[in-house]
């Protein structure tokens, strides 16, 4: 199991070089508040990572509410009325 991690780190790295040596030509990316230039290639690896983590980030969020059980609501009928 360990190796197949290890070669599937190996061939994500192979792929991400591929993908930055295949798009090395230069976008303007314009944020409104900072404007820089820097190769498309570069800019989609990022993206995607950005991506992934933020994905990740929500899986977990989301799977720490779902495991904590809801407050049973008291006396709402009973305030109301």
């Amino acid at each position: 199991m360990r190796l197949i991690r290890i070669l599937l780190a190996f061939l994500c790295i192979a792929f991400g070089i591929g993908v930055v040596a295949l798009n090395a030509e230069a976008v303007h990316l314009d944020l409104l508040w900072i404007e820089f230039s820097l190769p498309l290639g570069l800019l989609l690896l990022s993206i995607l990572l950005l991506g992934a983590l933020l994905g990740g980030m929500a899986a977990l969020l989301s799977r720490g509410e779902a495991s904590t059980p809801a407050a049973p609501a008291e006396d709402d009928e009973a305030s109301a009325g």
